[in-house]
């Protein structure tokens, strides 16, 4: 993939909180920023995508009515060896 040039201005504080986070992580400022906006992108995916999940299974649930009783089979006896 062909990689950009992005340039950023942050404060000198910022700047060696990054460097620091970097360097415990063994990782050089680039490796740290780029791994950071990548992970924070495929957050943004995933919480979007389980949302849209839940609203499914929400939906669905809506419909079934916890009150009835089974209308076949039955639950099998505590005695009752498993099949």
């Amino acid at each position: 993939m062909a990689t950009r040039m992005l340039s950023v201005r942050i404060d000198s504080e910022t700047l060696e909180s990054v460097k620091e986070r970097a360097e415990a992580r063994g990782m050089t400022v680039q490796e740290f920023v780029v791994r950071n906006l990548q992970r924070d992108g495929f957050h943004d995916r995933f919480m979007e995508s389980a949302t849209e999940a839940l609203e499914v299974y929400y939906d669905a649930l809506s419909h079934v009515d916890t009150n009835a009783k089974p209308t076949t089979g039955s639950a099998p006896d505590i005695d009752e060896e498993p099949l």
